[in-house]
C-alpha cells in the first residue's frame, strides 16, 4: 500500500479503503490519480508515466513492492542525473544500497555511453557505527545488511566501464576513486551526521551548476537529517528545496 509508517491500526486500513474509493472516483471522471510513497496527488500530469524508455528501464530490474513505491523519486533522480549531464564533473551516489537509482538512471541515459564516471559508495552491511545511532541501526541494519550485497551491485554495473563501486563507510573511504570535479551528488545515507560529513568534504568538488540531490531531506521520520541539512546548507547561502517525494535539491552558485 502507498501509505506505510503505521502499522497494525485498524484506522489506517479504514483510511487506505477510502483514499482507494477516491482514487476510483477521480479516474472514473478521467482525472489522473497517483498513490504512493505516502503521498497521493490528483490533477497532476505525472508525465514520466508515459515515458516508455523510463518505465522499461525501471521494470526491467524487476522492482519489489516496496521498490515500485520509489518510482516518482527515481523519476526525480534520473532527472536530476540527465540534468547534470551537461555540467563539468562526474556523478557520485552516498548509499547505494541495491542500487536501483543508479541502474534506472545507467540504463535510460546509457551511461556507458557518457564521458563521465559514476562511482558509488557505500558500507553494503549497514549503518555504520561511527555515524548512526543505535536506534537507527537497530531499525534499518535488517532491512540493508543483506549477504552478498555488494557482489549483487558489481555484478549490476559490471556492463559499464565508467562504473565504479566502492565499499566503505562513507565518507571515510573517500580516498578511494573520489573525482576532482562533480557534477551530481545523491545522498541516501540516512543518517544526517554522515550526511554533512560527506558535504564537509566534498561540496567545494561540486561545479557550479551541479545538482546535490538529498534523498530523505523532507520525510518526517528523518526530521535530524533535515534539521542537519538545513542548517549546514543555511550556513552557506543556500535552502534545498523541498520536494513532495520526500527529496531535497540544492543547486551549486
Amino acid at each position: 500500500m502507498p501509505f506505510y509508517g503505521i502499522e497494525g491500526s485498524d484506522d489506517i486500513q479504514r483510511v487506505i479503503t477510502r483514499l482507494q474509493e477516491l482514487q476510483n472516483l477521480f479516474q472514473k471522471h478521467g482525472r489522473r490519480v497517483y498513490m504512493a510513497d505516502n503521498m497521493m496527488v490528483s490533477g497532476r500530469r505525472t508525465s514520466f508515466i508515459e515515458d516508455e524508455a523510463f518505465m522499461a528501464a525501471f521494470f526491467a530490474l524487476d522492482p519489489d513492492v516496496d521498490d515500485k513505491q520509489k518510482l516518482w523519486r527515481i523519476h526525480t533522480y534520473v532527472w536530476a542525473a540527465k540534468s547534470a549531464l551537461s555540467v563539468t564533473g562526474d556523478f557520485v551516489e552516498c548509499g547505494v544500497f541495491k542500487g536501483l537509482y543508479s541502474a534506472v538512471m545507467a540504463d535510460y541515459l546509457t551511461f556507458g555511453r557518457q564521458a563521465k564516471r559514476l562511482v558509488l559508495y557505500d558500507t553494503f552491511e549497514g549503518l555504520p557505527e561511527k555515524y548512526a545511532s543505535v536506534a537507527e541501526r537497530d531499525i534499518l541494519n535488517p532491512d540493508f545488511a543483506l549477504p552478498g550485497l555488494r557482489e549483487r551491485v558489481a555484478q549490476l554495473f559490471a556492463p559499464f566501464r565508467n562504473v565504479e563501486v566502492v565499499q566503505g563507510i562513507v565518507p571515510d573511504v573517500f580516498p578511494k576513486g573520489l573525482p576532482e570535479k562533480i557534477a551530481f551528488l545523491h545522498l541516501d545515507l540516512n543518517s544526517g551526521p554522515a550526511e554533512v560529513a560527506v558535504l564537509d568534504q566534498i561540496f567545494d568538488r561540486v561545479t557550479p551548476g551541479g545538482l546535490i540531490l538529498l534523498d530523505d531531506y523532507g520525510r518526517q521520520e528523518h526530521t535530524a537529517l533535515h534539521t542537519a541539512h538545513a542548517h549546514w546548507f543555511g550556513q552557506r547561502g543556500y535552502m534545498p528545496l523541498e520536494l513532495p517525494t520526500g527529496q531535497g535539491l540544492v543547486v551549486r552558485r
